[in-house]
């Protein structure tokens, strides 16, 4: 495709095909939630509820009046209203049924198309089969197909999933079956990857976002002075040169890529040899593809976090030795497991035990308070204390470095830099998220371009798919706006 050919309208792109994009593809390709009656045990909520107008999809509803005053583990009050429907009092431990019903209504279809680097389920697709999800598996469902239920219709053995949660293999399998069950598969793009979001202006009179320059766009919309133009790539086969380019023209997209693009590094000398990995994925294939080569040399383990965690539980399993660097105290209140009920993750508090001293592994040394310091050829490491103390000196099978990751927004203006609450810093999920407007999920920073998931806080799944219902709200009401 030549380079200025951009021939393809959609009336909403969404980059990026997690369980947040799924959620979206749903509401945009028809499905709609209805007040199913029933009592809310928030007062307020109820009395707005039993007045609302039943016949009226909540998609056409004023979200911002119904989400006010409600308070829980999102930052974003539209993410709190959808979750308070579909699982009433979810944080009081209670699996009560939804106050939603969903209807087909094909007239409300959206045309759009969701663009993904792998397979539908995002990261979810890339993780280790075998571990269990953080959330409960009920959590981790998607709007209109219920989780217990699709297990019990594949025969699952429910026996895999303890105290509650899931399997990786489940859900991830669970997200690839949602779209084919919903029938969205004609709106879905596996493997594209976005290289450039571009605003285009249709005439001279414009001005691109990014280059100062006029650009202006081939594609019409007599309700858009602008139109966003999506370009890319995807393979259709194994080489190279089955690689062909893509572009969209649209008045909205949706940015719904998550946050585990890019690795954290630690900025070391010696990061980048070929024994040092950033990701779970890459240190579960070098043991399970080293499984015979025998070593008393351990796998060195950065970072205090759950993905920490996984990898020492994957070492462990294996029979390989483990060396544990982590620069906070064992007993730091900001540690993740002091969060974590031990009656629901006895795995990750099991490993809390031992980075305390408290239970003892042959296997497993915690080195709290340290840091790594260098990395040599030889397979040689060097720790300190975060004090500036002694170096411990050691040789190392591998070395895995797990600090969390940030996402990859170069496809964006500023690599999306403009758009953080903090303009000018890089995106960041927990200190920096996406500005959006609560109710819209649209960036303060550019008219029709909006964000959901973990890019504005939502980093749990069932708090993620409220952007779902905000943007199509938001959509509905400027579709109503044109038509007047």
């Amino acid at each position: 495709m030549p380079s200025n050919a951009c021939s393809t309208y959609k009336e909403v792109i969404i980059v990026g095909n997690g369980p947040s994009a799924i959620s979206l593809s749903v509401f945009l390709s028809g499905y709609r939630p209805y007040f199913a009656g029933g009592t809310h045990s928030n007062v307020y909520l109820n009395e707005k509820l039993q007045k609302m107008n039943p016949k009226k999809s909540i998609v056409e509803q004023d979200l911002s009046f119904l989400s006010e005053g409600l308070e829980g583990r999102s930052p974003n009050p539209v993410a709190l209203l959808f979750d308070a429907l579909r699982r009433p009092d979810a944080d009081l431990g209670v699996d009560n049924p939804s106050l939603l019903e969903w209807k087909f209504e094909k007239e409300h279809a959206v045309d759009h198309l969701v663009l993904g680097k792998g397979k539908a389920g995002g990261a979810w697709q890339n993780m280790d089969g075998a571990m269990q999800t953080l959330s409960f598996a009920n959590w981790m469902e998607l709007p209109t197909l219920n989780f217990r239920e699709w297990q019990h219709s594949h025969h699952r053995d429910e026996n895999h999933a303890h105290n509650g949660r899931a399997t990786i293999a489940d859900v991830r399998k669970y997200y690839s079956d949602f779209v084919e069950k919903r029938g969205l598969g004609p709106y879905f793009r596996d493997q594209h990857v976005v290289t450039s979001v571009q605003k285009k202006y249709h005439s001279n009179k414009g001005v691109d976002s990014e280059s100062g320059e006029v650009e202006p766009c081939k594609c019409r919309n007599k309700n858009h002075s602008f139109l966003w133009e999506v370009r890319g790539y995807h393979f259709h086969g194994d080489g190279d040169q089955d690689r062909e380019e893509f572009c969209y023209c649209t008045p909205n997209v949706v940015i719904a890529t998550g946050t585990f693009d890019v690795p954290n590094k630690l900025c070391i000398h010696g990061e980048n040899l070929p024994y040092v990995y950033h990701s779970l994925q890459e240190v579960e294939h070098v043991l399970s593809h080293n499984r015979k080569k025998k070593s008393q040399d351990p796998v060195v383990i950065v970072g205090a976090g759950l993905s920490a965690a996984d990898a020492i539980i994957m070492a462990l399993k294996m029979k390989r030795p483990v060396v544990h660097v982590f620069r906070r105290g064992a007993n730091d209140s900001q540690l993740i497991f002091k969060k974590l009920p031990a009656a629901i993750y006895p795995e990750y508090h099991n490993i809390h035990s031992m980075m305390k001293g408290k239970t003892i592994n042959p296997l497993y040394k915690p080195y709290p308070n340290h840091s790594l310091v260098e990395l040599k050829e030889d397979n040689h490491v060097l720790i300190q204390t975060t004090s500036g103390g002694d170096i411990v000196s050691l040789d190392a099978f591998c070395v895995a470095i797990l600090i969390g990751a940030c996402p990859d927004l170069s496809f964006l203006p500023y690599d999306g830099r403009n758009l953080g609450v903090v303009p000018r810093c890089a995106i960041d999920s927990k200190h920096n998220p996406i500005h959006v407007d609560p109710f819209s999920y649209q960036c303060f920073a550019e008219s029709g371009l909006y964000s959901m998931g973990p890019l504005v806080g939502d980093n749990f799944v069932r708090f993620g798919m409220g952007g779902s219902l905000g943007i199509s709200n938001h959509l509905l009401r400027i579709k109503n706006k044109h038509a007047q």
